[in-house]
């Protein structure tokens, strides 16, 4: 570490002169230690959970607004799938009958849980997640790649919609 020492001699060019390299040392200087243990790559390569939810724009408030679906969510890891009953919720306070009428399989938002260090892409034509998209297609598959690069296809599928 470098120590700068100011004395009264010193003058105000040779502190800017030295400024530099003190902020240099700090900045390529490192706290970690050579040595560290290597960790192992996650192999999982699973889904742990699936969500749906329904967005709108309430123009009396000019917000955004979400409705969480209900989703039960069967999961069977031997074969790779997902069966989601998904149910739209009650008329209330922040969702009123009109916006309830509109909610469909096909302007949803789906999240899905998946193992740590996981990346999930969908194969073909289905739904990607995390924005509005068309969940009533009858073939949905997903490719969930480990850390490991181990994969797995999983299909989803939406075997109830509650209304």
């Amino acid at each position: 570490m470098v120590i700068l020492k100011i004395n009264k001699n010193m003058n105000m060019k040779k502190i800017i002169k030295y400024f530099p390299l003190l902020f240099l040392s700090l900045l390529f200087s490192s706290c970690l230690k050579t040595g560290l243990d290597e960790l192992p790559a996650f192999s999982d390569a699973e889904i742990t959970q699936f969500r749906f939810e329904y967005r709108w724009l309430d123009e009396t408030s000019s917000q955004l607004r979400v409705a969480q679906l209900t989703t039960t969510a069967t999961i069977d890891e031997a074969t790779g799938s997902v069966n989601c009953i998904l149910t739209v919720p009650e008329v209330g306070t922040y969702f009123p009958a009109e916006v309830r009428a509109q909610v469909t399989l096909s302007n949803i938002v789906g999240y899905a849980d998946i193992s740590i260090a996981a990346i999930m892409k969908p194969i073909g034509d289905a739904p990607k997640l995390g924005i509005v998209a068309d969940y009533s297609k009858t073939k949905m598959e997903y490719e969930i790649t480990a850390a490991d690069g181990t994969s797995k296809t999983w299909s989803l599928n939406i075997t109830a919609f509650n209304k």
